[in-house]
């Protein structure tokens, strides 16, 4: 069996994006986090795209604006620390160099995929195309939402009134862009942008101390990077691969009606779990699948309903499956627009396991992190999907 080209180094970088505060030389009611930041930034960019096509009538490639937006995210991990105004200055005059810099940083965990020269090109400014625009009005529109709380926090600040000015000079070069007006013009549409944002303020873990104490947004990202980029090993289909990402990205949606409910309540009151997915399903209907279009109703159903299950698409509707590798072998192709759900369920246990062992490498552990760690590295360490060993990630981190 040959090893997953995504690294534990690799899976730790991204980590690090749960660790940048944004704004941190403002007054903020609240901490806002870079992870939560690109989340939220690839939520909106995903109703900019569909309402694009759905309005606008253009042909949105979903694999290029994936692909990109992780070019943008891996770069801001590196770039941290230099704030936007002079970010902005600095790429007008040394953006060559400032990109050398990013690749090296990153050539060692990213340059055996095969994007990593285009990621190059991309980030050198040589690239132009809708779904580079559509993840820039995202960027701005993510920034907004969280200045605008902080603007009506403290608004007689230092430069407060002067940035906010930016920013919203900023979105408002994106008008053109039909989701762009939709938010603008529709309160529907800004509430549905503020539900996913405010899947920052939900912690994971919450009932024990954890370094850093992800949220379920952020979570959600990590799910989705980590099912695309192992993907890239394992054969996937270019749909599938589009759909994990998406999948990944939404699994979770529902737990901004409910709240995350911790596994051992589910598992241990007979028939709560069913439940809880029956009054789920029922809130999403009602506060978030009646505020957008179908074609957006029909992906968010197909992405949030049984998460976990394999599944596959007819035109007389989705066909759920049992578990099982054959499952690849027969509908592992673009026309069939699967979900491999048990592989998402590895990468959201794996997501759990570095949330827990990464706190642990910090010296911040409880019983319920050391338990968990331990369950999922024995339920995994072993784990083979298409000839790679995808258990080589849990036995290869140590706190």
């Amino acid at each position: 069996m040959k090893k997953p080209t995504l690294s534990v180094a690799l899976l730790q970088k991204i980590f690090v994006a749960a660790n940048i505060r944004r704004w941190n030389d403002q007054a903020t009611p609240v901490e806002f986090y870079e992870l939560d930041k690109q989340a939220h930034k690839i939520v909106i960019a995903y109703l900019l795209a569909h309402f694009e096509e759905i309005e606008n009538g253009k042909k949105i490639d979903w694999e290029r604006l994936i692909l990109q937006f992780c070019y943008e995210f891996f770069e801001r991990i590196i770039l941290t620390d230099i704030k936007p105004p002079v970010f902005h200055k600095l790429t007008q005059t040394h953006n060559k160099e400032l990109v050398d810099f990013v690749c090296k940083e990153l050539e060692e965990d990213l340059g055996r995929f095969a994007f990593f020269e285009s990621m190059r090109k991309y980030l050198y400014g040589e690239i132009e195309n809708l779904e580079k625009e559509i993840l820039k009005a995202s960027h701005y529109y993510a920034s907004k939402w969280e200045f605008d709380i902080i603007y009506h926090f403290n608004p007689k600040m230092y430069d407060v009134q002067n940035i906010k000015n930016i920013i919203d000079r900023q979105v408002e070069e994106h008008y053109h862009l039909a989701g762009i007006k939709q938010i603008v013009l529709y309160e529907d549409m800004r509430e549905l942008v503020a539900m996913f944002g405010q899947l920052r303020f939900q912690k994971r873990w919450s009932q024990t101390p954890r370094v850093p104490p992800t949220s379920v947004l952020g979570h959600t990202l990590v799910v989705a990077l980590c099912a695309y980029l192992l993907g890239c090993d394992l054969g996937f289909c270019r749909q599938m691969q589009i759909n994990h990402f998406l999948c990944g990205l939404f699994h979770d949606l529902p737990e901004i009606l409910t709240r995350d409910i911790i596994s051992p309540i589910k598992r241990s009151v007979e028939g709560l779990d069913e439940f809880i997915k029956q009054i789920e399903e029922e809130e999403v209907r009602k506060k978030i699948l009646s505020k957008v279009p179908e074609a957006i109703k029909k992906d968010i159903l197909y992405f949030t309903q049984n998460e976990f299950t394999n599944r596959y698409k007819t035109t007389k509707g989705v066909v759920y499956l049992p578990k099982g590798e054959e499952f690849l072998g027969k509908y592992n192709e673009d026309s069939c627009c699967a979900i491999y759900g048990e592989f998402l369920k590895f990468c959201d246990h794996l997501s759990a396991f570095l949330e827990a062992r990464i706190s642990m490498r910090h010296g911040i552990s409880s019983r319920e992190l050391e338990e968990g760690a331990r369950n999922l590295e024995y339920l995994y360490n072993a784990k083979e999907i298409n000839g790679v060993d995808l258990g080589y990630l849990f036995r290869e981190f140590k706190a």
